[in-house]
């Protein structure tokens, strides 16, 4: 019996199965560098709105929103991020991807809130006292809301690791 050429046979059929394995891999590990990084931008703009405290109010709220807006985007070196960066219900800077566009009420930010969920999807709701209780047992008081998406687009797509092809990252800063 003639087994010459049976280890060549036994590679190619299982070479595919390893090169699906090392994609796979690599997809997971592209997946988690992005989510870091994305990660690591959000808490680095969460803790310059700790540090400008003072700058949450009517007055400083636009040029605040735009600089955590400027960090954000100086991350950015594909023009693939999309970020909402919103001061106490009022000044807001959005970006996406190519410039910075602020707006919003920044009268507003002179209140405190207590927002309910998280991120994109925050709820502001009606002004309050600062300091007073808020429904869910916090205090009201100021925040800085930060949402950011950047666009991921994976090896192999089939396996739903990536929900919409993108990453996402939300704080919510209580400054005062």
């Amino acid at each position: 019996m003639d087994n010459e050429g049976n280890a060549a046979i036994e590679f190619a059929l299982i070479t595919p199965i390893f090169a699906v394995i090392l994609a796979c891999g690599v997809d997971l590990a592209l997946l988690v560098y992005s989510r870091f990084q994305l990660e690591a931008t959000v808490s680095n703009c969460a803790s310059y709105a700790l540090i400008k405290t003072e700058m949450v109010d009517s007055k400083n709220g636009s040029d605040l929103a735009t600089k955590i807006a400027t960090m954000i985007a100086s991350e950015d070196t594909a023009g693939d991020t999309q970020a909402s960066v919103v001061v106490n219900n009022g000044a807001i800077a959005d970006y996406n991807g190519a410039k910075i566009l602020v707006y919003g009420r920044t009268s507003q930010a002179d209140a405190c809130y207590c927002p309910k969920g998280s991120g994109s999807s925050l709820s502001w709701g009606g002004s309050q006292t600062c300091g007073s209780a808020c429904p869910d047992g916090g205090q009201a008081g100021k925040y800085v809301a930060i949402s950011v998406t950047q666009a991921f687009t994976p090896l192999l797509s089939g396996f739903g690791i990536v929900s919409a092809d993108s990453v996402r990252a939300n704080a919510v800063v209580r400054t005062r």
